[in-house]
């Protein structure tokens, strides 16, 4: 690999000697924040302000979440109806940094080199005359988002061939000169790490990271050729993602054994790439947003000398090295910056330099990380006859056709028709009903699909106004359905990447 300079050499050697620092730590036992120097009113101030910040409402929520201080689980929990710490959970462009790790694992064994060409390594699926740009494009461009294109024609609109339809975008810049965000690279990146071992994407990363540091729930989406998505796709639990992060934060040590080279840990969480044009040579290094700070090798650096792997809608494993923390969360919401901010508010100063005594706030932590739960709509009363009615709906990008709900036994039954056919999702009134609905038909996942059978969680009820209003969590993902039905129709969206808004015609 053609990046072991003598400079990266100094680090490598610099993270073994400290290594055996690690050597004694059983990563992820429970602790008391306080043990590990951390206040649990911080982690209290934390969750309040969670669920101010994010009722529920049009504002989404947290699902939940995990705090490791030097390497224990202080804190961890999940908002009822989701179990994120044992159900694994859609992680969207979080599963970026998996892929990378597996290009890491690829190059620690000397399989390949971050400056081979993309079209040497599929010269089958390349144009018949690659362009001058196209034959610059280097893995680590790839790693780095630069790849120099412009266009956002998106290969999972393509029913085959995801490599090919890759290789024919436009590289109307040369690669390596400009960071744009592109899914699409990183799919590339599991097309490689899937030709060059012979396995797929998730068996490697098993066999190399995840069996050792038990991650055992994790699985992804694929193409419509069978590779693993790469960029998106990704499922596991918040427990799971957290150790991911204490593995980087570790160096790539677990259990006093290399995993992953502390060589690659320390390259892929630099800085490779302005993540912003408008920034470049305006600001100070530190200053702006956390989508300001620099792009790795598909890790977002961050505020507070920390980094990042991040996926939409909330998806977060936030390392931070100088406070020895890990920080993950899954969620279902729109304001990630907010989301962020909750961490550097609450949990940063919350952590200090050395233990702390224990006390009523650490049991009030305690019985509050055991009673979280997203509340369910109130039923104010009787409604003005829209339920039972059939209400066709305006075409809309996700082919929600109608949507009905009916009196049930226990609160009601709503009826939604999607390209997959007719669903009935049980609706609990005052509670939520669990259930399973089909959103899309296809075999394989485009970037934001709904593919398979969904575990649904519902309730409903009567607004003051007489409205029918109901909302259905896709509980092992950030998506969830909202439906507002009354006298002059319906009204409600599907939240979800490349979610709708939804309305009666």
């Amino acid at each position: 690999m053609t990046d072991r300079t003598f400079a990266f050499g100094r680090i490598a050697l610099a993270f073994a000697f400290a290594a055996a620092s690690f050597a004694a730590v059983a990563e992820m036992e429970p602790a008391s924040p306080e043990s590990q120097g951390v206040d649990s009113q911080a982690i209290l101030d934390f969750i309040d302000a969670a669920e101010k910040t994010f009722d529920g409402t049009d504002k989404g929520a947290l699902h939940g979440f995990v705090v490791v201080r030097h390497g224990k689980t202080i804190a961890e929990g999940s908002w009822r109806p989701f179990d994120t710490l044992n159900h694994p959970h859609m992680l969207y462009s979080h599963s970026k940094s998996f892929t990378s790790s597996a290009i890491g694992f690829l190059a620690d064994e000397g399989k390949i080199d971050l400056d081979e060409r993309v079209v040497d390594i599929f010269p089958g699926d390349a144009p018949a005359e690659p362009s001058a740009n196209l034959r610059e494009l280097r893995v680590r461009d790839l790693l780095t988002m630069n790849v120099g294109s412009s266009s956002d024609h998106r290969i999972g609109r393509f029913p085959s061939g995801w490599v090919r339809a890759f290789l024919a975008k436009p590289v109307d810049r040369r690669p390596g000169t400009g960071f744009k965000y592109d899914s699409d690279a990183t799919y590339m990146l599991a097309a490689i790490v899937e030709k060059r071992t012979g396995m797929r994407l998730m068996d490697y990363l098993k066999s190399k990271m995840f069996d050792r540091i038990g991650i055992t729930r994790a699985w992804s989406t694929v193409s419509p050729e069978g590779i693993a998505c790469g960029g998106w796709g990704m499922n596991m639990t918040t427990r799971e993602i957290a150790r991911f992060g204490q593995l980087y934060l570790q160096n790539g040590m677990w259990g006093g054994e290399h995993v992953l080279s502390p060589y690659w840990t320390a390259l892929a969480t630099a800085r490779h790439t302005w993540s912003g044009w408008r920034n470049i040579g305006m600001r100070a290094l530190g200053e702006g947003s956390d989508w300001e700070q620099g792009y790795g090798f598909q890790f977002w650096r961050c505020t507070h000398g920390a980094y990042r792997a991040d996926g939409a809608a909330g998806q977060y494993t936030v390392v931070i090295p100088e406070k020895d923390m890990v920080v993950s969360i899954n969620a279902g919401l729109s304001d990630m910056g907010g989301e962020l901010a909750l961490v550097w508010k609450h949990l940063l100063p919350g952590a200090k330099d050395a233990p702390l005594a224990e006390g009523e706030a650490y049991a009030k932590l305690r019985a509050r990380l055991g009673s979280l739960a997203l509340p369910p709509l109130k039923n104010a009363g009787s409604g003005d006859g829209a339920v039972g009615r059939r209400f066709a709906l305006k075409e809309n990008v996700r082919g929600f056709a109608s949507v009905k709900a009916v009196p049930a036994e226990k609160g009601w039954s709503l009826e939604v028709a999607t390209r997959a056919g007719l669903q009935k999702i049980p609706v609990g009134d005052g509670a939520w009903a669990e259930g399973t609905m089909r959103v899309d038909t296809e075999s394989y996942e485009a970037l934001g699909g709904y593919i398979g059978e969904q575990r649904t969680a519902a309730c409903g009820g009567f607004a003051a106004d007489g409205a029918f209003r109901v909302r259905v969590y896709f509980v092992d993902t950030p998506g969830y359905l909202d439906f507002t039905i009354g006298a002059n129709g319906l009204k409600g969206r599907f939240f979800a990447m490349n979610g709708c808004e939804l309305a009666s015609e």
